[in-house]
């Protein structure tokens, strides 16, 4: 079982296979979503579908959708290959906007 420690760290990736990206998030299919120009994040396609009592979730900013395990924020260049982060795109910013939340229990019914 995955532990999530809710934190966000740089790595360094040794080259963009698809097992390495599904080593270091811990999947077996990934998605793909825009942050920005040239900014993607790399994601567990099957997160959302995971047992909720074991994962993990946050937002990108506060009106994204919601997001689940881990994720990898990388640049594309004007080929659509993976690249390295620009300077300006650093830790902290991305420390910024990440929301880490934990889902309600609250069915509809309770909610009336």
């Amino acid at each position: 079982m995955t532990k999530f420690t809710q934190t966000i760290t740089e790595v360094k990736m040794v080259d963009t296979k698809l097992k390495t990206i599904y080593a270091l998030i811990g999947c077996e299919l990934i998605t793909i979503t825009s942050l920005s120009e040239g900014i993607d994040m790399i994601l567990d396609d099957e997160g959302l579908l995971k047992n909720s009592e074991n994962q993990a979730y946050f937002k990108f900013g506060i009106t994204s959708q919601p997001f689940a395990g881990k994720a990898l924020i990388i640049a594309t260049d004007d080929e659509g290959d993976f690249a390295s982060l620009p300077e300006k795109v650093s830790v902290e910013k991305i420390s910024d906007k990440v929301i880490f939340f934990k889902p309600s229990k609250k069915t509809l019914e309770e909610s009336f």
